[in-house]
């Protein structure tokens, strides 16, 4: 029996699976709630079937990626927040929600290593992880990074500037190290001609080389541009001109091999070159471990009766 017991424990353990092996800046996580009152009645009532055969049927669910992302979030799926108590749609208390952990790696062709070696990892318990690819372009991988960095940025405050600034560099530099830092906290970001490297960190400082302070400038002014006139950066408010000229001051577009000509064609090339350098594919792990467990209870009560 001490044996049988020791085996199970030793399995639920090899099946532990966490995400410390890619930096943070490349994971997004969003929790996503079902209703399973709806679900349930969807089936046995709409669709007349069993409660056996629904608890079939939904064992084999897994929400897509549109209703993560909000895109086409639909019944019986929703957003939970701290005032919601019952579900949206049939107003069900809360023992009926069933939630969805989906994390989204934007990968970087620096830790492909780490992600193909989790990814072996998470094959291994198939019915807690659903594992797959949305195949996507730089463009829209950059795209939708700079949409979920703007929703969380106050921009009538200059108290975004830092934390963006941390997340540009960590866009084309992902490591532990530079996670460790942000942890450590980032008081400010300053350039330097001096490293060796395109960062480095010391006592709340962030230090950056040219190439990474022109990215800095160019994604703050990308996400604060439409805001009010010009663009809200590290170097104050500045307009393309203003931007470009000191892009140029400071070695940045001769580093990416820009030549500087028309204003927006060399904002279009300098773009194109910072999306370039950035994460190359998109992997999505849905743990469904809190939707299984509950769909289960659930399905057990309605036996009982």
């Amino acid at each position: 029996m001490a044996e049988t017991r020791s085996s199970s424990a030793a399995a639920r353990k090899k099946t532990e699976v966490n995400f410390e092996s890619i930096p943070r800046s490349l994971v997004f996580e969003v929790t996503l709630t079902l209703c399973l009152k709806c679900a349930f009645d969807f089936f046995t009532k709409q669709l007349k079937l069993a409660p056996r055969t629904a608890f079939s049927e939904l064992k084999k669910h897994v929400p897509e990626e549109s209703d993560f992302t909000g895109t086409g979030t639909s019944r019986p799926h929703f957003f939970e927040g701290p005032d919601i108590d019952h579900c949206p749609y049939c107003n069900a208390p809360k023992r009926w929600f069933a939630r969805f952990r989906a994390l989204r790696i934007d990968s970087h062709p620096s830790i492909e290593k780490e992600r193909k070696k989790l990814w072996t990892a998470l094959k291994k318990d198939p019915e807690r992880f659903v594992i797959w690819t949305h195949p996507k372009n730089n463009t829209e991988i950059f795209s939708e990074w700079l949409d979920r960095l703007k929703r969380r940025s106050n921009l009538d405050t200059d108290e975004w500037l830092i934390p963006v600034a941390v997340e540009a560099v960590h866009r084309k530099h992902p490591s532990a190290e530079l996670d460790s830092a942000v942890r450590a906290g980032v008081r400010r970001v300053q350039i330097s001609r001096q490293l060796d490297a395109d960062w480095n960190y010391s006592d709340g400082w962030l230090f950056v080389a040219p190439e990474a302070y022109g990215d800095i400038l160019l994604i703050q002014y990308l996400l604060s541009r439409s805001h009010l006139h010009g663009g809200r950066t590290l170097e104050g408010r500045l307009t393309l001109q203003e931007l470009m000229s000191k892009l140029k001051r400071i070695g940045y577009l001769d580093a990416r091999g820009i030549e500087f000509s028309d204003l927006y064609q060399t904002l279009e090339e300098s773009v194109e070159k910072l999306v370039a350098s950035g994460p190359t594919a998109v992997y999505y792990a849905v743990d469904r471990s809190d939707y299984m467990k509950q769909l289960k209870t659930v399905y057990d009560k309605k036996r009982e009766k």
